[in-house]
């Protein structure tokens, strides 16, 4: 019996011919990404939601059949598509095309949709952390309703977003957060919801293993006394620590978060063993920035050589426990750029993620280009109670990230001659959230 093709369900394709030629096929349950040729990508389109053997593809595609096989069974045996499926599956529409012209109105290319997506569901908490970026002085709740929730996760699902993570205050707070959870159950895109850890309970790690949700944990200590002070409230390590334990014993697969800062810097190795030892696949360490609550703060962020100093003894946590958790670095002390954007930078343009392939919503549904500058009226760049996402993606807003900024606008990054081997002089946001001034030197370089 002849083989039949189909994509299997947890795929998202992405063309985006205008962003340097590039084809995608990300598997939103391994989490990973296959880069294509165009024909490949037309290959995986045309078995998108029926089931096709080679000979109807090549034939339609216009490609050799043996390439075509080829291709195909390696697909399948990385679990991008299904061999002889018992039936076809309901798929959403395919992702819409954007008219042409919008992308000419920047100087870079840029996604047609972002990949990733922070959603601030609520401005909640039942805690009072030193560090929270989402606070403002504004006291009053702040909140997305189911409908409003529901209507972004279509969107997003749709515009064929890789990632989407759901965030607060603490998401768990939301009072429709069971609905909110079953409703990310059938969503084609990797699903994260970041949370304290102290509300979980039986009920709740249950619904997060039927929907797909990955959680990931905060904590920022090892012991009861550093996590508590630096959470605002005591007995919240407690708590933490018996949400840990449910988590292990459902088997879920989460993952932890774990700000590093004067106080716990000498317990990164005990804050790497408790985690494993209560099945956590993988911890994060983070640096502090100045924005939200920090700012009041200070005195708790390290300085900059501290940070430094440290990380050859994180390197060697993460070589020291490969087998047992996966230390991540990857966002401690920068935000690496994309590929593309060093290239563009040897042209002399300066861009990051951030209005590229990357944005955040807050509480109240104002779109941010990164979680850094949330709720600051400078870079708000729409709102999704009067528009939609795809609407505000194409605003010349993000004129900003998308081209307009050069590396000799730069006050100071211009002149240095370390610049070619830098990788902090992407970001704009770290600097402006520093001094006020998006222009100016990294913190770390004075």
């Amino acid at each position: 019996m002849p083989k039949e093709f189909l994509l299997s369900p947890t795929v998202v394709l992405r063309s985006e011919p205008q962003y340097y030629n590039a084809h995608a096929a990300f598997d939103c349950s391994s989490t990973r990404t296959e880069y294509l040729t165009e024909d490949e990508y037309r290959t995986l389109a045309y078995i998108y939601s029926t089931p096709s053997g080679v000979d109807e593809i090549s034939k339609s595609i216009g490609i050799k059949h043996q390439k075509c096989e080829r291709f195909l069974n390696r697909m399948a045996k990385n679990g991008y598509v299904q061999v002889n499926p018992d039936r076809p599956i309901v798929r959403p529409p395919r992702q819409a095309k954007a008219d042409p012209a919008l992308f000419g109105q920047f100087v870079l290319p840029f996604l047609s949709a972002p990949a990733s997506v922070d959603i601030f569901v609520t401005s909640r908490c039942n805690l009072n952390c030193v560090h929270c970026f989402s606070s403002t002085e504004d006291s009053t709740t702040r909140e997305l309703s189911l409908k409003e929730v529901r209507g972004l996760l279509d969107q997003l699902e749709e515009l064929g977003v890789f990632e989407v993570r759901i965030n607060g205050g603490e998401p768990l707070l939301h009072p429709d957060i069971d609905e909110i959870l079953m409703t990310l159950k059938g969503k084609r895109f990797r699903k994260v919801i970041l949370t304290n850890g102290t509300l979980l309970n039986e009920k709740k790690v249950r619904l997060l293993e039927e929907s797909g949700v990955v959680p990931t944990v905060s904590l920022d200590d090892s012991n009861e006394e550093g996590h508590d002070l630096f959470r605002g409230v005591k007995g919240s390590f407690h708590q933490t620590v018996e949400g840990l334990k449910l988590l292990q014993k459902h088997g879920t697969q989460y993952g932890v978060n774990s700000c590093l800062h004067r106080k716990n810097l000498g317990r990164h190795r005990q804050i790497v063993e408790l985690a494993a030892a209560h099945g956590a696949r993988r911890i994060a360490f983070l640096d502090l920035k100045l924005s939200g609550r920090m700012r009041k703060n200070a005195v708790w962020i390290p300085s900059c050589d501290e940070y430094h100093a440290l990380l050859p003894d994180l390197m060697l946590d993460r070589a020291s426990y490969a087998r047992k958790i996966d230390v991540a670095l990857d966002t401690f002390l920068t935000c690496r750029p994309l590929e593309e954007a060093v290239s563009e930078a040897r042209r002399g343009y300066v861009s990051c993620r951030a209005g590229r392939s990357r944005l955040s919503v807050d509480s109240s549904g104002a779109v941010y280009p990164c979680n850094l500058v949330l709720s600051d009226p400078k870079w708000n760049m729409g709102t999704t109670r009067t528009e939609g996402i795809s609407d505000i993606w194409f605003s010349n807003k993000w004129s900003f990230f998308r081209g307009g900024v050069k590396i000799g606008d730069l006050n100071k990054c211009r002149d240095c001659r370390n610049l070619k081997r830098c990788g902090d002089f992407y970001c704009r946001l770290v600097p402006y959230l520093a001094n006020g001034d998006p222009f100016g030197p990294n913190p770390r370089c004075g």
